[in-house]
């Protein structure tokens, strides 16, 4: 972490987690920064707990606000607010008791959240063309994951206080209202738009579909958000990770967007573990809602914007010299691909998008 020696920020992260504990003391033994994510910065610190003379070994997440990145602007606190609000769930997300925003602790804000078992497998191709799953993985996990979105979506979100988050009430709003969001994301970018994010720009405002309900929507729940425990035909789904998108909407959003191309790892199943129809068949069957193919097609379609406004508002901030993130500088090489991708969806290339 940057603000401070290492030992510094150990010093101060330990003497806040034995306030929020209670704890006479507390001794992080061991700070590390994943590197995979793209948006928070997040790290697992190992601490030792005392009390009263007994000693317990804890393993914690910290995610912290970065200084730029590609969902800016940042505000943990509502996606804190909503995994607070559902630490005692039987839905796998961490149990998350602290958020501060006390620059005196870890410069920027920041929340703490359980560490639960599992690893989490990243959306990218493998060299077999297999993707990260074996078979009897695939047939534990795939229906899991199904009846896990289900599950998500049954939650009660006024019942835990999440209004908060901001009802777009019946109708067309929900829809309109996450397409405005990332058509806002992209004109804050100033990059120039290719042409066939234009044309599905224009066919997302004409085909902006009525939805009669409101539910909580992760807004990223895909492949390389699932923890997973891996044991073969036994293999289980532990946490639902990264909830920076989280808002209330239509739940065909989540669907759409776990079974998107994007989340394939190079193969033909969404999130690399069932075929597409099955998933959408299974989310059905677990969750009871007949699925609109109308509705879905269209975030079908604003999955894929989506993806290009995120990966806008990386090279923007790349570019402003924001960030030194190599990362976010080669999407610039990898827009093309979203571009045929969107293209393709569209049917722009046979005249069939209408």
């Amino acid at each position: 972490m940057d603000g401070g020696s290492d030992h510094d920020l150990r010093g101060r992260l330990a003497s806040f987690l034995a306030r929020a504990l209670g704890a006479d003391e507390v001794r992080v033994a061991a700070l590390t920064r994943s590197t995979e994510g793209f948006s928070q910065e997040t790290f697992r610190a190992d601490v030792e707990i005392g009390r009263g003379g007994a000693r317990e070994a804890q393993s914690w997440i910290v995610k912290r606000e970065p200084v730029a990145g590609l969902l800016e602007p940042y505000d943990l606190e509502p996606e804190f607010r909503v995994l607070h609000a559902l630490s005692d769930d039987p839905f796998p997300s961490p149990p998350t008791p602290w958020f501060t925003r006390d620059p005196a602790v870890l410069e920027r804000p920041f929340y703490v959240m359980r560490c639960l078992p599992g690893e989490v497998p990243i959306p990218a191709p493998t060299a077999d063309g297999r993707g990260p799953f074996s078979d009897a993985e695939r047939g534990a996990l795939g229906p899991a994951v199904a009846r896990t979105l289900a599950a998500l979506h049954a939650i009660d979100w006024r019942q835990r206080g999440l209004d908060f988050l901001g009802d777009p009430g019946a109708g067309r709003t929900a829809a309109a209202r996450e397409l405005e969001r990332w058509e806002a994301r992209l004109r804050a970018s100033a990059l120039a738009a290719d042409p066939a994010l234009t044309a599905a720009l224009v066919w997302l405002r004409a085909h902006v579909p009525d939805c009669g309900e409101r539910t909580l929507v992760h807004g990223d729940y895909r492949l390389g958000n699932f923890l997973i425990v891996r044991d073969g035909a036994h293999s289980q789904l532990t946490g639902v990770l990264d909830w920076e998108m989280v808002h209330l909407g239509d739940p065909l959003e989540d669907l759409a967007w776990c079974a998107s191309p994007l989340w394939r790892a190079g193969t033909a199943y969404a999130a690399a573990l069932l075929p597409p129809e099955d998933f959408i068949a299974a989310y059905a069957a677990a969750s009871g809602r007949t699925v609109d193919p109308d509705r879905l097609r269209f975030y079908d379609v604003l999955a894929l914007v989506k993806m290009i406004a995120i990966m806008h508002t990386g090279i923007r901030a790349f570019a402003d010299g924001r960030t030194d993130d190599l990362r976010m500088a080669i999407f610039d090489h990898q827009l093309p691909f979203l571009m045929i991708l969107l293209a393709t969806t569209l049917d722009f290339f046979s005249g069939g998008a209408e």
